[in-house]
């Protein structure tokens, strides 16, 4: 996918120099460990990462334009197959919390396309989506900075291993930061008060200390923020308040639909929804959007398309169907689609519409007929999966430790790659990996682990 140039391969070629395991390298590697021991940003067997992961400037920005378009078509999309909200809302079979914050406000919902992250694959040397996460809780933001820092800390300008000076970090949290203050802004508010809403009292993952990156960067740029579990809201008919103060926009960190198995209330920004004195990002909307059912309408949508829509899909977007049992239009033949998944097992994944992080999924190539054959069946009568052609990563080389045996190599890997785009900017990649090429499952659950993306001129 990527050329494996003779800046990557001196880097690796120093770092790995000093490969024992009291060496420069594995103590990288802890170190990592250490400063993102409490962000869940790997699976315990997965690998550790050495170093950022390496993109030309001109592939990253070709994720973020193929990733704008996809949204631009996925609200298109949209918008022919219902009239309102609460009829999208309906129709992909969005599970409502019990605070359920949906509304026809189409001022409220303006922001719902203006954070999101989809999730890329470079397959064949071309940037293919296979999913589409469009919500203020994406994660990766809040690892990539921490990951950002401490690769930086480690290798700085000049260090020992790589002259890292002509490479650009991008900065995650400012374009972020930019969609919040234009919100307010088009509310009339040019100094917002910003609750970060998380869901820990405590210390660990989810916490005021696991989002002090977030509220740090607001006060910075002279934006009063402060952290907040939404049960510690307060509503009237005048102002949403944390502790006495008034907050003008609630980030809000976690998916709407968990808010329940977190016993998280949010009665207080729904109040101030209703009332018009606060606003939450995203809107709920923005996780109805996040449906993996508007990539199989998408894609079943493209054939009667303008030429130019048409390519761009055909190109960008896998084939990708609701999971039932129907004809369906394959690679220019007709086949009835459960026969199809069964005959041709090892080019499918199954996948929950509704879920994240890669809970519910199952890949042809990795499951036994048998199982595979459950899976489908599982799929049917639920009615709420979708399926898509598998799109196998194209093998990227990056050092690591191995945490199973604490070996130092340069594997090759499987990648998938999160432009996290904030009001149309790319405010840097997310980038899953394993310590090996041939899985299918690339995120914590299937053994991976979070990287940061730099880029090479």
């Amino acid at each position: 996918m990527i050329a494996y140039d003779r800046f990557a391969r001196s880097w690796d070629e120093r770092l790995l120099a000093d490969g024992g395991p009291d060496g420069r390298a594995a103590a990288i590697a802890h170190g990592l460990d250490e400063r993102l021991g409490d962000s869940m940003y790997r699976h315990p067997r997965g690998p550790v990462p050495l170093r950022p992961v390496l993109l030309p400037a001109a592939l990253a920005e070709e994720m973020r334009t193929v990733g704008l378009r996809l949204l631009d078509i996925i609200r298109r999309v949209a918008a022919t197959r219902a009239t309102g909200v609460f009829e999208l809302a309906d129709l992909v079979g969005y599970r409502r919390p019990g605070v359920c914050m949906l509304t026809e406000d189409p001022e409220w919902n303006a922001s719902a396309f203006d954070m999101a992250r989809p999730d890329i694959v470079v397959s064949g040397g071309v940037v293919r989506v296979v999913e589409c996460n469009i919500m203020s809780a994406v994660a990766g933001p809040e690892q990539v900075t921490r990951i950002d820092r401490y690769f930086r800390e480690v290798y700085g300008t000049d260090g020992p291993c790589a002259d890292t000076s002509r490479l650009v970090v991008p900065d995650v949290m400012g374009p972020r930061r930019d969609v919040v203050r234009a919100v307010a802004r088009a509310r009339g508010v040019d100094r917002p008060r910003v609750a970060v809403l998380g869901w820990d009292r405590g210390t660990g993952f989810g916490s005021a200390a696991y989002f002090g990156d977030v509220v740090d960067d607001f006060v910075r740029h002279g934006v009063d923020a402060e952290f907040a579990v939404p049960n510690d809201l307060e509503a009237d008919r005048t102002s949403l308040r944390h502790q006495g103060r008034r907050i003008d926009v609630a980030l809000r960190m976690f998916v709407s639909a968990d808010a329940p198995r977190a016993d998280l209330d949010m009665t207080a920004p729904r109040d101030a929804m209703l009332a018009g004195t606060a606003i939450t990002l995203s809107p709920e909307v923005a996780d109805v959007y996040s449906s993996k059912k508007l990539l199989a309408w998408v894609s079943e949508a493209a054939e009667h398309m303008p030429s130019t829509d048409r390519d761009f899909l055909d190109r960008h977007l896998p084939w990708t169907r609701l999971l039932v049992d129907d004809k369906v239009t394959w690679r220019g033949a007709s086949h009835g689609l459960v026969d199809l998944l069964l005959g041709e097992r090892e080019r499918f994944v199954i996948k929950p519409s509704d879920q994240h992080g890669g809970e519910g999924m199952s890949a042809g190539a990795d499951t036994e007929p048998e199982a595979w054959a459950e899976a489908v069946e599982r799929g049917l009568r639920d009615g709420s999966y979708v399926v898509q052609e598998f799109m196998r990563p194209d093998p990227l080389p990056v050092p690591v430790l191995r945490a199973a045996d604490q070996s130092l190599e340069v594997a090759r890997v499987a990648s998938v790659f999160g432009p996290m785009l904030m009001g149309g900017r790319l405010g840097g990649i997310l980038a899953r990996h394993t310590d090996r090429a041939d899985t299918t499952m690339v995120n914590a659950i299937g053994g991976g682990v979070m990287n940061t993306c730099w880029m090479t001129p």
